[in-house]
């Protein structure tokens, strides 16, 4: 059977309440109007939703980042085009919860761990694979967030 079949909704519901959380504190940090923050929080609910189904079916994680932002990305355009908002006030605080901490946190342990306890093959793979991981996601994050304004906002036809 489907690996994602057997994920449990309330942690499903759990982290995008928690990722809408998120944006909701970014919201405030960036003093956006109040008005902005109900589409920010459906923007977060959104992409971050997908990005979460998308891992739990197995899809590897900068992947399902890169769809998880260019949909958020997308449903933001959309937003400000319909409601007259700036796209990037609304699009970046919801897509903040996206960046990847843990693997960026692994790979700087590591590499303290290096400089502790010495050099080691296995320290450094290891550092490598959460850096790669790291750098990976935030590319995918940048071009999912990118797309819609490079379509949408271009002044010279694609073509």
């Amino acid at each position: 059977m489907l690996q994602f079949l057997t994920i449990d909704l309330w942690q499903v519901i759990e982290k995008i309440a928690l990722s809408c959380l998120i944006t909701l504190g970014w919201s405030l940090m960036f003093t956006l109007p109040r008005r902005y923050i109900v589409h920010c929080i459906m923007v977060t609910a959104v992409g971050f939703g997908l990005k979460l189904l998308m891992a739990a079916m197995g899809i590897h994680l900068a992947v399902a980042t890169f769809f998880g932002a260019m949909s958020g990305s997308f449903l933001g355009v959309y937003f400000s085009q319909r409601y007259g908002l700036p796209p990037k006030a609304l699009i970046v605080p919801s897509l903040i919860c996206m960046m990847p901490g843990i693997a960026a946190y692994k790979a700087m342990v590591s590499m303290v761990q290096i400089g502790y306890f010495g050099f080691s093959l296995e320290l450094f793979l290891l550092m490598m694979r959460h850096f790669f991981d790291a750098i990976f996601i935030i590319s995918a994050l940048v071009l999912g967030l990118s797309i819609p304004g490079i379509l949408f906002y271009r002044r010279k036809p694609i073509v």
